[in-house]
């Protein structure tokens, strides 16, 4: 006898978010545990296949074994037994009287999961999960139906499974960007009301006098942030991201370049008071718009000149990447970047790319006691938004550390603004006190004058 399915009223948010059927909509939601996401989901599936004749209709798990284990069974407690006309427990699939297929598969060999359109597909635990097998295998086979998508999920612990970043910034524009075909969803494990509730509070406490507040907080409130993998969480927008202003020239002002060959230059520029406070208040990528190219690095100098001479700016020092800067491209004729920026009056130290030093000098700064010592101006909006999603080589997670080795180390993408800030930090420049050299060098000249050399 199958059992009936009565939603809770989160649930039916969803599955709400969910019509009409094939409409291309997109549904991601991340909630905590027990909030009975797989229950939802495969509910969702049966109701579509008996609706939708000869539906084509995809569970996808990280493994086939966890969507055999979590909702094969599940999918039989509910399916009508009338409406099945062929089941097939090695292969996971089963095909209804009325001729829609539900197929369970896992993502280990994404080739094996080419092939006609889909009507609806499940991603369970989608963090999880690379994406390829969305963007580049799943997406282009919902095409033909304008199929839906259901992306559910709980908060994976970073130091254990590989997260795949591009789906966390899918998720973030859905919950707090959603559209029209595009929404996003995040509830807490007390969101089910079936659950012991007490029970609940008694775990999260028992968390809590471990230490383990932040463990809490993803397992059961599922809140999926970019704390968990960020390399660093301590930055705030509200704590370190100030109003753009005129900065007093009096300052000591430096800069970066992160130069390509085959992309554009980025540079970054900071200020340092007196107090030893870092200001970073510009970035650029240095393209020409009018010709939908990037700026050579002839070009690239004369902008950055042209830059600093409008805002009057005089600056200290400059840091360049060390290895693209020295590159000579000598098959074409032409000089390294590095030579070029020389040429043309601008002369730039080798920033040093020691990541471990910048990574302990920006958490210094990040610690709001007495008060934060890293500012950014809200008009540097790209250098924010890596500065946040900066995040941990994937390899950084215990299972792959046992077998690539124990060095953490962040991914390499979008970390043009973040290199730079990097060689600028890395410098372990010092503010200059101007008044009190200025008093000195009056102290020297008045010895000179009466004869006593020092």
């Amino acid at each position: 006898m199958n059992i009936e399915y009565n939603p809770h009223a989160d649930q039916l948010k969803i599955h709400t978010a969910l019509r009409p059927f094939c409409s291309g909509l997109m549904v991601l939601v991340i909630a905590g545990r027990r909030f009975g996401k797989t229950l939802l989901a495969v509910n969702e599936i049966i109701k579509r296949a008996i609706e939708i004749p000869n539906a084509r209709i995809w569970y996808i798990a990280p493994t086939k074994d966890q969507a055999y284990r979590i909702a094969w069974r599940i999918l039989f407690h509910y399916l009508p037994k009338e409406m099945i006309a062929k089941k097939r427990d090695d292969r996971h699939y089963v095909e209804l009287t009325n001729g829609s297929l539900i197929e369970f598969l896992g993502t280990q060999d994404q080739i094996w999961l080419l092939g006609a359109g889909l009507h609806f597909v499940v991603f369970d635990e989608f963090p999880t999960i690379p994406w390829t097998v969305w963007y580049d295998v799943i997406k282009p086979m919902l095409m033909d139906y304008n199929g839906d998508a259901l992306f559910i999920g709980s908060v994976p612990d970073p130091k254990i499974h590989d997260i795949t970043t591009e789906f966390l910034e899918m998720y973030e524009s859905a919950l707090y960007k959603p559209t029209s075909d595009c929404i996003g969803f995040n509830f807490s494990s007390f969101s089910n009301p079936f659950l012991n509730q007490n029970k609940l509070k008694k775990d999260i406490e028992d968390l809590k006098s471990k230490g383990r507040e932040n463990d809490a907080f993803r397992i059961y409130y599922g809140k999926y942030t970019r704390e968990y993998g960020r390399v660093f969480p301590k930055f705030n927008r509200d704590k370190h991201v100030v109003l753009p202003a005129d900065l007093p020239l009096s300052w000591m002002r430096l800069m970066a370049c992160d130069p390509h060959q085959q992309r554009p230059h980025y540079s970054l520029w900071a200020a340092l008071d007196e107090r030893e406070h870092w200001w970073f208040y510009r970035e650029q990528k240095f393209m020409l718009p009018s010709e939908d190219r990037q700026m050579t690095t002839r070009e690239t100098a004369a902008e950055i000149m042209r830059i600093e001479a409008t805002a009057k700016e005089r600056v200290t020092a400059r840091f360049i990447d060390p290895r693209s800067s020295k590159i000579e491209y000598r098959a074409v004729g032409e000089a390294s970047i590095g030579k070029i920026f020389r040429d043309c009056g601008l002369f730039f130290r080798d920033g040093n790319s020691d990541f471990n030093a910048f990574f302990q000098t920006l958490n210094d700064l990040l610690v709001d006691y007495p008060e934060p010592k890293f500012h950014v101006t809200a008009n540097c909006e790209e250098f924010i938004q890596q500065v946040e999603g900066l995040t941990w080589e994937s390899w950084a997670s215990l299972r792959a550390r046992e077998e690539k080795g124990s060095k953490d180390r962040p991914k390499k993408v979008r970390d043009d603004y973040t290199d730079c800030c990097k060689y600028i930090l890395n410098s372990n420049i010092r503010p200059i006190d101007r008044q009190a050299m200025t008093a000195f060098r009056q102290s020297l000249n008045q010895k000179w004058e009466k004869k006593e050399y020092l």
